[in-house]
């Protein structure tokens, strides 16, 4: 056994020895509700924004006497907010740092395969990194999925948030009762601020944590409202009526636009697969067909050219098919 088949058999121990790790911490978490409900709000509210950081520690470091061993562990490593607030969304158990060390290590699993049984040393590379990169790529479409839902849920929000403001309740309980009756993710979102106005944070700290959370237009709009009136004042259940309003036909535009440029989405789905697919097809029936390809000067330069319109063929296909609102 070499140098390499040794690196690549612990590289593979220690990513599983890992997940087991992962498995095993939820698994022992999730029978403790109390514990994990105290846990998933530390996570949102540390996971926030750059307002209330101080505050937001001492609660930490004093919910924290009485937490576990595990969640000792898990919140105080070293964390990205940008990250965790990624992962939160996509609703896996991992702080950032584990993040960042599981795919990294998958990288490296994908490079010692690659070192092992490929000679093509910059192709080895570059799967290599697009591997390592899957992860956060999943979680970039967890998050636009978040964010959607999110959206969806807004108007309601408002709407019952308007309804709570006519029968007397103050705005810190109107946010308490969207937190508690309505589902996740927007519960989840305005309980967090919930929590950050009762540690201490004035209004516009929480709103512009919670906009820094929750990267919507419609949502910042809600909180200047929120912010002004609050200066100002004025009818608040009459601009939130107006809000909600003005969000529910931005998003029946969007689905409209969504409808009318689907074809021109389809096409690119196509142009851009069908070459692809063409290529995997022909590698796998006739291999020495496409060896040229790498092994010839000339087809060397062909397959970077290919790789490259085709980069250029679908950005330009965007750009095309997305329409800025």
């Amino acid at each position: 056994m070499d140098l390499l088949d040794t690196l690549i058999m612990i590289t593979v121990f220690l990513f599983v020895a890992s997940l087991v790790a992962l498995l095993f911490m939820a698994w022992s978490e999730s029978r403790f509700v109390e514990k994990q409900a105290i846990k998933k709000r530390l996570l949102y509210i540390s996971a926030g924004g750059k307002h209330g950081r101080d505050k937001l520690l001492n609660y930490r470091d004093k919910v924290l006497k009485d937490a576990g061993a595990m969640q000792k562990l898990a919140l105080k490593m070293p964390r990205v907010s940008k990250l965790d607030r990624m992962l939160l969304k996509s609703n896996l158990p991992f702080t950032a740092s584990i993040f960042i060390l599981l795919s990294l290590s998958l990288g490296l699993i994908a490079l010692l395969l690659g070192l092992k049984f490929s000679p093509f040393i910059l192709l080895t590379i570059m799967i290599a990194v697009l591997v390592a990169c899957l992860p956060y790529g999943y979680l970039i479409i967890a998050e636009k999925a978040y964010l959607n839902k999110f959206q969806d849920q807004l108007p309601e929000a408002l709407d019952l948030l308007a309804r709570a403001l006519r029968s007397g309740h103050a705005m810190t309980s109107g946010l308490e009762m969207v937190s508690s009756e309505m589902e996740a993710p927007i519960s989840l979102e305005f309980g967090a601020a919930v929590d950050e106005i009762n540690l201490g944070l004035t209004f516009e700290e929480a709103f512009e944590n919670l906009c820094e959370r929750v990267p919507s237009t419609d949502l910042r709009f809600f909180a200047i409202s929120i912010i002004i009136q609050r200066e100002t004042g004025g009818n608040v259940a009459e601009i939130l009526d107006n809000i909600s309003r003005l969000i529910r036909e931005r998003i029946q535009f969007k689905r409209q636009v969504k409808a009318l440029t689907a074809e021109g989405r389809l096409s690119a789905m196509v142009l851009i697969g069908l070459p692809i697919a063409l290529f995997a097809y022909i590698f796998f029936i006739n291999h020495s067909y496409l060896t040229l390809l790498w092994t010839d000067e000339i087809g060397q330069y062909m397959l970077a050219g290919a790789i490259m319109l085709q980069i250029l063929g679908a950005f330009v296909i965007k750009k095309i098919v997305t329409i800025e609102l």
